[in-house]
């Protein structure tokens, strides 16, 4: 049987170019395991094994029931890896597959969750960086587990595994501020933490472009549609704080996930909520074109990835 320290493992759960995340169990606690290593590979390469340490203990130092936990960070046999929290449950990714949509009470649940999860990790200095459904698991009591900070950026390290004008995250949850290389801070998981809630809502996100060039410049230029316009159950001051939280500029947008979390208390007592003051300047902001070719290139875009080390996805307990 394989083992990684004094965890055994039982199945496999993914495999990507990066690394393997295994099922597993802990006897000395009788409890299971998802064991997350790097490819052997890429042992050599010092800012990988860097990053992928870096995420284990970014993570490990968050102590919220909306962050997955690390129990333990090891190498076996000279290879890293981390155990962590065992997720019975799926993705919001596989919830809204097929442009599935979830009710307003249910997508505002999640919002709720997913911002508590990111207020812990910001207080810390932790930037996420890669918000998107595919890292947002749901147990099946209905608990979000946000995963996967394998590209987050911290204060200690900054970007030091970033190279100036590299990007990083997926298309289509990008933040303006990412998609033209400006420096990120909360506000730009606060802005992919947006696009989501806009997906939950509508079944899709706003932008649609074949191209990852194409879909940054969506982000950056195009208006997004009225999210009342495609789905009329969502009701005006939930709409509001969904343009806030998707604004172009970040001084614009929520500052603070804890801000988002009482705005979402104020629609159910029926209370003012901050977003209504700046409703009509979010949705009409724009860039101009040249200013985003002036800071793109197609160089940079072919860099844009999903984060290669594969996510805790555990959608088949068993």
């Amino acid at each position: 049987m394989k083992k990684f320290g004094h965890y055994e493992v039982t199945a496999e759960l993914g495999r990507g170019g990066m690394g393997v995340v295994y099922k597993g169990f802990e006897p000395s606690l009788n409890r299971k395991v998802a064991i997350k290593c790097l490819a052997k590979h890429l042992l050599d390469d010092k800012d990988l094994v860097e990053r992928f340490t870096r995420e284990a203990k970014a993570t490990a130092a968050l102590n919220d029931p909306n962050v997955i936990q690390i129990y333990y960070i090891g190498e076996e046999e000279g290879q890293p890896f981390f155990a962590m929290e065992y997720i019975e449950g799926r993705s919001l990714d596989d919830l809204l597959k097929g442009g599935n949509t979830l009710s307003v009470s249910h997508a505002k649940n999640i919002l709720k969750q997913a911002c508590s999860g990111l207020e812990a990790a910001h207080k810390i200095g932790l930037v996420h960086r890669d918000i998107k459904p595919a890292n947002m698991m749901i147990t099946n009591d209905g608990i979000l587990k946000i995963v996967d900070f394998g590209i987050a950026r911290t204060r200690e390290y900054g970007d030091k595994l970033t190279n100036t004008g590299e990007f990083v995250g997926t298309p289509g949850y990008l933040s303006p501020e990412v998609c033209i290389g400006k420096e990120v801070d909360a506000r730009s998981d606060i802005f992919s933490l947006g696009i989501v809630f806009y997906e939950m809502l509508a079944g899709k996100v706003p932008f649609e472009n074949d191209s990852p060039l194409g879909l940054m410049l969506e982000v950056v230029q195009s208006e997004i549609p009225d999210i009342r316009t495609l789905n009329n159950k969502v009701d005006k001051k939930t709409s509001y704080i969904l343009n806030k939280m998707i604004a172009k500029s970040p001084d614009e947008r929520y500052q603070s996930c804890s801000d988002i979390i009482r705005d979402l208390g104020n629609t159910i007592d029926n209370q003012d909520i901050k977003a209504i003051q700046s409703e009509s300047k979010v949705v009409k902001h724009t860039v101009t074109k040249k200013k985003i070719s002036e800071q793109i290139t197609l160089p940079g875009v072919a860099t844009v990835t999903s984060n290669q080390l594969v996510t805790t996805q555990q959608k088949q307990p068993g």
